[in-house]
């Protein structure tokens, strides 16, 4: 299996039936399907991402009133339901891969209030290391991403996610998996 593009990663994370906030992916020329989607899926804040390219612009806490002017000169983007909705639910937040060989790579952090890029940025477990490290209990929840994980085969498999402590998302889980990758 071959990731590369941020397209890719969304259609793996579908077809894999991955548990993920309510997302889709619109053109500029969809203004009708992202008013369908706004009302389909009402909520307080939503997250807008440039698709276009790796980095692009990411929007974390965009009101659904905001929505019209937020994707002006996006020609591929996706909204998503906020993870900041559930802010007060999430414990862990990053990136993490996890190696058939045990190998385990991790960039987490437990700011609730963190994205996936903030905890990048300022994590407080940037790892390195294999399944017998004992300090992986320290994790929140790691026991239950690295089940996730083998799971629905995502070995070998750049994921990122949010842990929260309360059920949420299209699957109803605690994990959401907002990108899987193995390319950069």
């Amino acid at each position: 299996m071959k990731i590369k593009t941020k397209l890719e990663s969304y259609n793996k994370i579908k077809e894999l039936d991955l548990n993920r906030l309510p997302e889709e992916i619109f053109t500029e020329k969809q203004l009708d399907s992202v008013k369908d989607f706004l009302d389909m899926y009402p909520a307080e804040y939503y997250a807008i991402r440039d698709k276009s390219k790796a980095g692009g612009v990411f929007k974390l806490a965009v009101k659904k009133q905001d929505i019209w002017d937020e994707i002006k000169g996006y020609k591929l983007f996706s909204i998503n339901v906020s993870s900041i909705n559930y802010s007060k639910n999430q414990l862990l937040v990053g990136e993490i891969m996890i190696g058939k060989d045990a190998v385990v790579w991790a960039i987490l952090s437990k700011n609730p209030n963190y994205s996936v890029r903030d905890a990048i940025r300022k994590p407080d477990y940037n790892l390195s290391t294999n399944l017998f490290d004992k300090t992986l209990d320290e994790i929140p929840g790691f026991n239950q991403i690295y089940e996730y994980i083998v799971k629905n085969k995502l070995m070998n498999t750049i994921v990122e996610f949010a842990y929260f402590d309360i059920p949420v998302g299209v699957n109803n889980e605690n994990i959401v998996v907002y990108e899987v990758r193995t390319d950069y």
